[in-house]
């Protein structure tokens, strides 16, 4: 991002459209996002990988609690999303929709181009939309985009911890060259369009409304049901898994984040709410 790009979290001036709105982290962001006064719009298409019926009742909470709406529809619908952009006008954009997972990538591969790419593509033509409609030659204002990586983009990376720094040209799986390929891409809608934006490289979230496919909420299950948990690798598997809370609090810091021109400075989010990186 460029000197002087800020993009405050202060209040009604601040619109932020959250894409997977109904997911795990999308549920928990546009609750904060809100609480925070900012005017919160969500769209999700309540897809099939895990219980929809759990993402309508995060959807309906939402709703009830917060006065959230959550739209429902597919990213990879350029009509649909074009005509959500001119009546909301989002100032931010907070991208969470997505196929996760990695070993479902190993069976149904296309769900992930269409999902994590083509529709991925379909919301960065939509934001720079602008650019190319605009007749005056000034460079329009575009929303600032906030997007889910993952550290499955690190792929073959033996060295640990990872660091930003790491090397991720070396993906072990589809999921993760999807991801990657997220990366390069609004890297080059930036220097093609200006369009600013940050992608957050994600590990393991857990937490209250979590993903009924992910280990956390299947050992929980298990143990209330007085069942044994599966062990695998001989049980000397290890992994670190990140609280959604605390995924949620850097998500909001980095949507009001200001990059100096020139370095790697990150300047504190501009709102009283949240104490400072």
């Amino acid at each position: 991002m460029d000197k002087g790009a800020t993009f405050p979290i202060t209040g009604n001036n601040t619109r932020v459209l959250v894409t997977g709105a109904a997911g795990f982290i999308g549920f928990h962001s546009a609750s904060r996002l809100a609480s925070l006064g900012a005017q919160v719009v969500g769209v999700d298409d309540f897809n099939g990988y895990y219980s929809p019926e759990l993402k309508r009742a995060r959807a309906l909470k939402l709703k009830t609690t917060w006065g959230v709406n959550v739209v429902e529809g597919d990213v990879c619908d350029g009509d649909m999303l074009g005509g959500l952009f001119k009546r909301f006008k989002p100032t931010h954009v907070l991208h969470l929709a997505a196929q996760p997972g990695v070993r479902y990538s190993l069976k149904h591969p296309q769900v992930y181009v269409r999902a994590n790419m083509q529709c991925f593509v379909n919301l960065l033509e939509t934001m720079v939309a602008p650019s190319s409609s605009n007749k005056n030659g000034e460079a329009p204002e575009l929303p600032y985009l906030v997007y889910a990586s993952s550290s499955s983009v690190y792929g073959a990376n033996s060295k640990v911890p990872f660091a930003e720094s790491d090397t991720a040209d070396r993906p072990a799986n589809l999921y993760g060259a999807t991801k990657r390929a997220n990366e390069q891409t609004a890297f080059a809608y930036h220097q093609l369009f200006g369009l600013r934006s940050v992608g957050l490289r994600f590990f393991t979230v857990y937490g209250p409304w979590g993903r009924p496919d992910m280990a956390v909420y299947s050992f929980a299950n298990a143990m209330e049901a007085g069942k044994p948990i599966t062990l695998f690798n001989g049980g000397a598997m290890r992994r670190d898994f990140t609280y959604v809370g605390d995924i949620v609090d850097g998500i909001v810091k980095v949507l009001g984040m200001l990059c100096l021109k020139g370095t790697r400075r990150r300047c504190p989010l501009l709102c009283p709410a949240i104490p400072p990186l």
